[in-house]
């Protein structure tokens, strides 16, 4: 099943001097359980595109298939919710709130879903266990490492049991030895829970760990390749990017669930 289908979508932002065309005739399919890296320099529309993938804005022209329904002319609304239910962000600055506990934090979209308070915390402590942080459930953001707070901030994207999970950036104030191992936490998260992982970057050395690269530039996908890489016994990874083997997976279905750079 395909997670993301996007047929022929453009982006103009018209809130300027002259028009601008962020995004053209953009054709893309994600399938549910990949792990993928969207890379392109600044400006090449990259966060345009993700900002589309996310619901945090509209496309001028095409359509956007999410789970199989076509979403590209939903409401504000309408939006929100889907959001709130189908999709988890991570982003580049952490976005968590010091004034909030570790656990806290991870419980937030669980509060926005109308969540129970036993359930959301018991939730939220499993997903820290997930990624290795359950002794730190009742630190404070600003006790913990920026590695630490990046899977502090995966696991709070997990929450509602997403359907997508879209990390913009997650690397992008780490340094090279925490930046791979958060991408090592994501490709094995996506390996355990069958997450459908999107990781937006302008790193070619971020991107090469993931399993599959669209690459985006001056508003068009230029190209769409399977990387090759070792796999945990160390043989390369070779299967159909787009029909990627599925693991055995823990169980994610309990519980409820602009400008262009």
């Amino acid at each position: 099943m395909n997670v993301i289908e996007l047929k022929d979508i453009g982006k103009t932002f018209t809130d300027r001097d002259e028009p601008t065309k962020a995004l053209e005739n953009v054709n893309l399919t994600i399938a549910s359980g990949e792990f993928i890296a969207i890379i392109g320099p600044s400006g090449s529309g990259k966060t345009t595109l993700m900002n589309l993938l996310g619901l945090l804005d509209s496309p001028s022209s095409g359509q956007y298939l999410l789970d199989g329904e076509v979403v590209s002319s939903f409401k504000d609304r309408q939006l929100a919710k889907l959001r709130r239910h189908k999709i988890g962000f991570v982003f580049q600055s952490f976005n968590l709130l010091t004034r909030l506990s570790v656990v806290g934090n991870v419980e937030l979209p669980l509060v926005y879903a109308g969540v129970g308070s036993k359930q959301r915390r018991q939730r939220a402590i499993e997903l820290l266990g997930l990624v290795g942080l359950a002794d730190h459930a009742n630190f404070r953001p600003n006790q913990i490492s920026g590695g630490q707070t990046q899977r502090v901030a995966i696991a709070r994207a997990l929450a509602n049991h997403p359907s997508l999970i879209l990390a913009d950036e997650p690397t992008g104030n780490l340094d090279t030895k925490a930046s791979n191992a958060i991408i090592e936490e994501l490709r094995r998260l996506n390996r355990e829970t069958g997450a459908t992982i999107v990781v937006v970057t302008h790193n070619p050395e971020i991107a090469d760990q993931t399993d599959r690269t669209v690459t985006v530039r001056d508003g068009h996908i230029v190209s769409d390749e399977a990387n090759r890489h070792q796999s945990d016994h160390g043989q390369a990874n070779t299967a159909d990017p787009h029909r990627p083997a599925r693991r055995p997976s823990l169980d994610m279905t309990a519980g409820p669930s602009r400008s262009a750079k």
